[in-house]
């Protein structure tokens, strides 16, 4: 791969070796050497990034900022936003190349944002290799492969190309009620070729590791390739329903469980780092922050909390909620955290200001089941017994504004979640039918038909052209 060079007044000389692309949300990441010799990977969130951004200021901007990082040779940092440029000793020269390299992933980003969004989708496979209801599903990210898990004491890798089951994941002694993938770098890189356009390459580092969590009170981490169980984690004395890798090495997992505490394990050593014991209730939530340093959990309690990882103690309890928890959530900044309550309600949080709630939205007739923010965190999606959904508006108001109603499923919406670019919404619901909603206007766009019993988890590919329902009548289906 060819390397970008470019330079300012004071002698200042950058390598910029790589650019990737985050399609969603939007961003990139500049992978540079510095004079020193040091490789650097600067990382810009593009969350404001739409089909009418001017694209020279905002290249511009991430270059001026790049070289700046470069000059003062700082330890390297995770996501800055570029709205908040540093300043530079000395005036820079614009390297021509570099900054064309800038404004094509850009406008590669721009386009993507353009593309129509796909409504429709056509039943691909129906799998019915489980003997008992499925529980949860999850894609990994290349939506080349997905879990499923049931009730009968196994989880399932299944290749979505060819629609055939790789492994049976066979070890737990109770339900298998959490499933997921270990987080890869989602990156697509930018290079060269011989007349010096850029050309994308595929994408780099796919998930190795599978999480689930059980009835049993265990947690096991297994090898994605060849199926095998690496580690089980012990410690738990009540139903495990909730375990996740952390997102940035995927060293450590957080578990949940209905014994009122939340754990943290190391992957490789299998020991236990941490027990986190301050819910008065069932804890049936634990979810890191993307940086991976703050971990998020809801309980029956009626509360939430934020524990410091790094230093092991509690940082806040987020207080406010009637009822149990349904469910909690980060946005992907993990500026805000939504909360779903059987108190009929879901409430917003300002990671700054926890002592009360940021938004109530109070709407629903039923308990709230679910919640779930779009990519770039501007929009909520709440769920409800009510048997409807909501999307909320969190941006533009002191008011937390309703943005459409979706209105159509004859018994309780359970899951809830947005397509990759946000225009569409996924609900799953317990008349049997799965359906997708324009997020705009709330009319149904599809119902997904065919289960022959409740619809219990549903999933996006990252991609959005695939989908997966799960039923309790032991099947999964796979759209696209």
């Amino acid at each position: 791969m060819r390397s970008i060079q470019f330079q300012s007044h004071n002698n200042l000389t950058m390598s910029a070796n790589k650019i990737f692309l985050r399609y969603y949300p939007p961003g990139l990441a500049v992978n540079y050497r510095t004079a020193k010799g040091n490789e650097r990977l600067r990382h810009f969130d593009l969350l404001d990034l739409d089909s009418k951004t001017n694209i020279e200021p905002l290249a511009d901007r991430i270059l001026l900022q790049t070289l700046a990082e470069a000059e003062e040779e700082p330890s390297p940092r995770d996501s800055e936003k570029t709205s908040a440029p540093r300043p530079v000793s000395g005036s820079v020269a614009r390297a021509q190349n570099t900054f064309s390299a800038l404004k094509q992933a850009l406008e590669k980003l721009q386009k993507k944002l353009r593309e129509p969004v796909k409504k429709k989708f056509y039943l691909h496979k129906c799998h019915n290799s489980h003997i008992l209801p499925l529980t949860n599903v999850s894609f990994d990210r290349s939506g080349e492969r997905c879990l499923t898990g049931s009730y009968d004491r196994t989880c399932h890798v299944i290749n979505t190309q060819t629609a055939q089951v790789e492994h049976i994941l066979t070890g737990h002694d109770n339900v298998v009620f959490s499933v997921g993938f270990n987080f890869p770098h989602w990156l697509v890189n930018l290079r060269r070729d011989g007349s010096g356009n850029y050309l994308t390459a595929s994408p780099i580092i796919f998930s190795d590791k599978i999480v689930t969590g059980s009835f049993d009170g265990t947690a096991k981490v297994w090898s994605a390739t060849s199926g095998h169980s690496l580690c089980t984690f012990y410690g738990h004395t009540a139903e495990l329903v909730a375990a996740e890798f952390q997102p940035v090495d995927g060293k450590s997992i957080a578990t949940a469980s209905l014994d009122g505490s939340a754990r943290i394990y190391d992957v490789e050593t299998c020991h236990e780092l941490q027990q986190l014991n301050h819910h008065g209730a069932e804890v049936i939530a634990a979810r890191f922050n993307r940086d991976g340093q703050m971990l998020l959990t809801g309980s029956f309690d009626h509360t939430a909390a934020i524990w410091d990882v790094r230093s092991k103690s509690l940082g806040q309890r987020l207080r406010g909620h009637d009822a149990e928890l349904s469910n909690c959530v980060w946005n992907f900044s993990g500026s805000l955290i939504a909360t779903g309550s059987l108190d009929n309600s879901a409430r917003v949080w300002d990671i700054r200001k926890l002592d009360q709630e940021l938004y109530v939205a109070a709407r629903h007739s039923d308990e709230v089941l679910d919640v779930s923010f779009d990519a770039a965190g501007r929009l909520l999606a709440t769920c409800s017994s009510d048997c409807t959904a909501r999307v909320w508006r969190l941006e533009g108001s002191s008011e937390l504004e309703m943005l459409s109603l979706m209105a159509g499923h004859s018994d309780e919406v359970s899951k809830v979640c947005f397509s990759p670019s946000g225009c569409m919404l996924l609900t799953a619901s317990a008349d049997n039918t799965a359906r997708l909603w324009l997020t705009e206007s709330g009319q149904c766009s599809q119902v997904l038909a065919g289960h022959e019993a409740e619809v219990f988890s549903c999933a996006y590919s990252y991609t959005g052209d695939a989908i997966l329902t799960a039923s309790k009548d032991n099947t999964c289906r796979f759209w696209r």
